[in-house]
């Protein structure tokens, strides 16, 4: 092949492989769920609930889901005051506590939102576990850590009372239970251009 003819060839297998590229490719798209679920036990509840104000709550452990750290809120006497001592609700919300594994932590904040659905119970002591109040959101976007699925309500404050003096004598304790699905799309790509190059290249450019 003189030296001529090599700029020529040049641009001819340029020329191939953009034309390559456009002619064939491949991409797909899977969706990714992660599930996980946190107890949280309340001893001596009625006393707990009996002390607590409106718009008081209790934070669970963070726990881990899909890579990101989680918290649930939970409010005996509900988010927002009420008029009527009888009239509260027993709400939760959960809390995308930390988007970022331990040791990403040193490098910047990724900034895609995280998709998560939520269901929480309340399940009494002497029940056998039974779950007796539930709630379900989502999925929902949290938009960075510490944002929340805003509050949701599992039972009125007289539906528990009830609920724990049907059982008096098995326990006074609750046990709250958060199940966590964290749903995501990931994308891939793949160029298949072999067989194509071959069929572009003209090889008698080349000898």
């Amino acid at each position: 092949m003189s030296s001529s003819s090599f700029p020529a060839t040049l641009r001819t297998l340029r020329a191939a492989w953009r034309g390559v590229r456009e002619a064939l490719s491949f991409s797909s798209t899977r969706l990714r769920q992660h599930t996980g679920a946190h107890l949280h036990r309340i001893d001596r509840y009625s006393a707990v609930e009996a002390a607590a104000l409106a718009g008081q709550r209790i934070e669970t452990a963070p726990f881990r889901v899909g890579g990101h750290e989680w918290r649930l809120h939970f409010y005996p006497r509900g988010v927002l005051a009420a008029s009527d001592d009888d009239a509260g609700r027993v709400s939760v919300d959960l809390i995308l506590w930390s988007r970022r594994d331990p040791w990403w932590r040193l490098l910047p904040a990724m900034p895609s939102d995280v998709t998560a659905a939520c269901r929480v119970s309340i399940a009494l002591d002497g029940d056998g576990g039974n779950r007796a109040f539930c709630t379900a959101v989502g999925p929902h976007r949290f938009r960075g850590s510490l944002s929340s699925s805003g509050a949701m309500d599992v039972a009125t404050v007289e539906e528990l009372r009830a609920a724990l003096r049907r059982w008096e004598g098995a326990g006074d304790g609750i046990v709250v239970r958060c199940d966590v699905t964290v749903t995501s799309l990931e994308e891939s790509r793949i160029m298949w251009c072999i067989r194509q190059l071959v069929s572009k290249i003209n090889l008698d450019s080349i000898r």
